[in-house]
């Protein structure tokens, strides 16, 4: 009897999360000190095995994590998110570092990602990704870091003080480490507008123009597997009172109602923008006419 394409979809997941359990277990046999590597939340590495125990058919959230290594005299926090099709699809990770500055980490997460595609080949790769690090990381921390604020750009523009508003795809947000940077870059640059997880991964921004590229190229800078501007709305500074549709900016959740589907909810994500005035937005973002700006 020909197996359903939800009992072949449900196989490929549990053999992919086996993988995930199997690769954890051995990197915490390599590093098993508590603080060196740290779960975001405990209670999914009970769900994946009471999945893999058939106790339950609702697929897990993915497995999010912190592996907390010294490299070079360098603290790193290597943050980890395992889709739950991984090893099948790249994980998501992304290094930060305080010892290093903004445009060094950048560099750094930039070569990895380039790294992560050059060589990815479906198969576990965590501490592959260790080993890169430890061979490729030579930043010079000794230099001086420029606080941001005391570089002129000469050649700045009236453009950089429109209004605008970015309407950015992803292929997914899940790692919670880059939420959580989308949102603290946003609040620091009094940015409005919000960030819908998922898959896709939906982001909305809006603020001065120079604020909104500032925040950009911070983000794009992090490792994604596709990220880019699908449209962007360009209004007189006078224009700001009337077209500015957000007065904070936030991370939506809007539940879908099927267990084996990790999407995010587009049909509550309508309503959410339609009370908002941006429902043309919403047919233009998913338009297959427009072409992502990278």
């Amino acid at each position: 009897m020909t197996s359903s394409p939800e009992n072949s979809f449900r196989d490929t997941i549990f053999y992919c999360l086996e993988q995930q359990i199997n690769e954890l277990e051995l990197l915490k046999s390599m590093y098993p000190n508590p603080e060196d590597i740290v779960l975001t939340d405990n209670k999914v590495l009970q769900d994946i095995q009471d999945f893999l125990d058939n106790k339950t058919d609702y697929i897990p959230n993915h497995l999010d994590f912190v592996i907390n290594l010294l490299i070079n005299e360098l603290k790193l926090e290597i943050c980890v998110n395992l889709p739950s099709l991984y090893p099948k699809e790249e994980p998501d990770i992304y290094v930060r570092c305080n010892q290093l500055n903004r445009q060094q980490e950048k560099s750094l997460n930039t070569d990895l990602s380039e790294h992560m595609k050059s060589n990815y080949q479906a198969d576990v790769c965590l501490y592959t990704v260790i080993s890169w690090l430890q061979e490729n990381i030579c930043i010079d921390t000794t230099n001086t870091v420029h606080d941001d604020m005391s570089q002129v750009d000469e050649g700045a523009t009236v453009e950089e003080y429109k209004f605008v508003r970015y309407w950015i795809l992803s292929h997914h947000i899940y790692n919670k480490r880059k939420r959580e940077e989308i949102v603290k870059k946003a609040k620091d640059l009094k940015l409005t507008g919000f960030c819908l997880p998922g898959k896709p991964g939906i982001i909305c921004i809006e603020g001065m123009d120079s604020d909104c590229n500032e925040w950009w190229k911070d983000i794009k800078s992090m490792s994604w597997k596709k990220i880019g501007i699908r449209k962007t709305e360009v209004f007189e500074p006078s224009e700001q009172k009337n077209q500015q549709k957000f007065f904070k900016f936030e991370e939506l959740h809007f539940q879908n109602a099927s267990r084996l589907n990790k999407h995010a909810d587009m049909s509550g994500f309508s309503k959410y923008l339609d009370e908002h005035g941006l429902i043309q937005a919403f047919n233009e973002l998913f338009g297959l006419s427009n072409e992502l700006r990278i």
